[in-house]
């Protein structure tokens, strides 16, 4: 498998947060960089490099429309679901916290290992959008409806907080500059940026 050669390129990671929009969206394909889409966010943002998803519940429930409507490629951790489905890419993944410098380490959920996997590519400079971290101003858990069942539903935001500590003081050491452009976003452990300036052309 060879992988993508991200490096000294700046990537794009857009995960399910409620407070991405269309216009942020428009702004990050305006940019040209590189772009890692997460989960159901691929709906929103069909033109990515990449579409990222750990679970293979996520593959079995949208497989059939992901590949009508997503051209770019598929990656996930999960073993099982790459023998399933011929499309998807796989990256190993491990249940350690950290980043992962040779695999994806999972650390909760899938924004992070997206993150890790934009790492794995070469990147040394990401961009963070719909990294909530944290309910909406109605309580909405992604900027879409939630997941079917049996999609799991929880978010437990303190937990991959407390974890995403870690991969911050870790990339900070590999030189890796994350910058997270989300707005209002409860993640602080990589410097807050304003997207409108940051996805400038």
């Amino acid at each position: 498998m060879t992988l993508p050669n991200w490096s000294n390129k700046t990537a794009i990671v857009i995960a399910s947060g409620p407070s991405l929009t269309d216009e942020q969206c428009e702004a990050a394909r305006a940019s040209g960089f590189d772009t890692i889409v997460v989960n159901t966010t691929f709906r929103r943002v069909p033109w990515a490099n990449i579409l990222y998803a750990g679970d293979f519940l996520f593959w079995k429930c949208y497989m059939a429309e992901i590949v009508r409507v997503f051209p770019g490629k598929l990656w996930t951790q999960d073993n099982s679901a790459a023998a399933r489905w011929p499309k998807l890419n796989r990256m190993k993944g491990a249940n350690r916290e950290g980043l992962g410098k040779s695999m994806i380490h999972l650390n909760g959920n899938s924004g992070v290992q997206a993150l890790n996997l934009a790492y794995l590519f070469g990147s040394r400079r990401i961009i963070l959008l719909g990294f909530d971290m944290r309910l909406g101003p109605n309580g909405e858990r992604h900027h879409h409806a939630d997941h079917p069942a049996p999609m799991v539903q929880n978010q437990t935001f303190e937990e991959w907080l407390h974890k995403l500590n870690k991969v911050a003081r870790d990339l900070e050491v590999e030189k890796c500059e994350v910058l997270n452009a989300t707005p209002g976003s409860a993640m602080r452990c990589f410097p807050m940026v304003d997207w409108k300036e940051v996805l400038k052309i």
